[in-house]
């Protein structure tokens, strides 16, 4: 769970005790990337991806083309 990883990061752990404290199973790297994504993160509730913000641009119009 990322959001305990940067609770723990947050509580002053070191990123080598939070590895120890995972068990080997969570690497730096995942922390990094924890950290990268922590603005998208909200305890509990599930991660809806990196896209749900993101909308795609309208069609321009066939009016606008002509002009």
């Amino acid at each position: 769970m990322v959001w305990i990883v940067l609770e723990q990061l947050e509580d002053g752990m070191t990123w080598d005790e939070v590895v120890d404290e995972w068990g080997g199973k969570v690497l730096k790297r995942a922390i990094a990337e924890a950290i990268a994504i922590s603005d998208l993160v909200v305890k509990h509730e599930p991660f809806k991806g990196f896209n749900v913000g993101a909308r795609r641009k309208s069609p321009r119009r066939a009016t606008a083309l002509a002009a």
